[in-house]
């Protein structure tokens, strides 16, 4: 059978797609640090995720507990199972933690990265598939934003990881490494770390605490994570996603009062929703094209928030 080595395989996507290759024909292969992403996920949260995530696949899946930052250790790795395919999904679950590391960030978007594409030429791989993020957009200028759209990012996290989209593009120019390329937005749904936007928004509502949104008018293209894992297999695996780069949301941008606003119907609580003051530190976003993924990849994503919310709300 073939094989994917994924990076960040026990990670929140990483983990539906290692669930979703073992009834394909491809054997995945898992290799995560397990890290605490430097203190951002409390040890007993993050004990609980791995536990709840590795339940999702069989205990015969080839797993490898180490980081990419060990050169030589993965490349001894990929030298041993000879993937035909990477997907990178290795990196942080919230731009914050770069926003408040960006050391750290630096070494493993980028160096982290530099290690993977090297170990990739060196072993022949076929195709490498890069996880990047639709902040490297900065303030969408455009609804929908395509591929093509402008790309200004204001932070680290959206910075370093377009300098990481141009470093696997120089790789394909000078060394002939076909790559995909993939931008995820807002990705919510079972199983994920409890920092993140709709996590927060469930819990404060849970506690009666009050849900807190950052500046007013502020709208995500929310996306489930099943559907994203099914579009970043779809973008490794067929044809039509070489050397290209993909949109792999929902497609639709939703207010993020309105999600807070669906989060209490499904609860049957009446949590007050607070409008602050922008601070500035994100982008405006909105809703991404994906009209290419539909074309060349066949992705047709379905789920919307509210159902999406119900599954996820569900699952806890």
């Amino acid at each position: 059978m073939k094989k994917i080595l994924l990076t960040g395989g026990h990670g929140f996507i990483g983990h539906n797609i290692v669930r979703k290759l073992e009834n394909s024909e491809y054997t995945p292969i898992i290799y995560d640090s397990r890290s605490d992403y430097d203190g951002s996920i409390d040890n007993e949260e993050l004990f609980t995720l791995n536990q709840l995530r590795k339940q999702q696949f069989s205990t015969n899946v080839i797993d490898y507990n180490n980081d990419i930052l060990d050169d030589l250790f993965l490349n001894s790795t990929i030298k041993e199972h000879q993937p035909e395919i990477i997907i990178h999904l290795a990196a942080f679950p919230r731009a914050k933690v770069v926003l408040h590391n960006p050391q750290l960030g630096c070494d493993v978007i980028l160096k982290g990265l530099l290690n993977l594409l090297e170990s990739a030429r060196k072993n022949n791989v076929q195709r490498f598939v890069y996880i990047s993020s639709s902040m490297i957009y900065g303030d969408f200028d455009s609804n929908p934003n395509p591929e093509t759209a402008s790309k200004n990012p204001i932070e680290p996290y959206g910075i370093m990881k377009l300098a990481g989209e141009s470093l696997v593009k120089n790789y394909n120019r000078i060394y002939g490494l076909e790559y995909t390329i993939v931008r995820p937005s807002a990705v919510y749904g079972p199983h994920d770390v409890v920092d993140r936007v709709l996590s927060k928004f469930i819990v404060r509502a849970k506690n009666g605490d009050s849900m807190r949104i950052n500046g007013t008018g502020l709208k995500l293209d929310f996306s489930y994570v099943d559907e994203v894992a099914d579009g970043i297999i779809l973008a490794a695996t067929k044809l039509g996603g070489a050397n290209e780069t993909f949109n792999i949301t929902r497609g639709l941008e939703r207010p993020l009062h309105e999600a807070a606003d669906i989060i209490n119907d499904i609860l049957g609580t009446k949590t007050p929703v607070i409008i602050e003051e922008n601070d500035g530190k994100y982008p405006k976003r909105g809703a991404l094209d994906i009209s290419k993924a539909r074309t060349l990849l066949g992705f047709a994503p379905k789920v919307n928030i509210e159902e999406g919310l119900q599954y996820y709300i569900d699952s806890l």
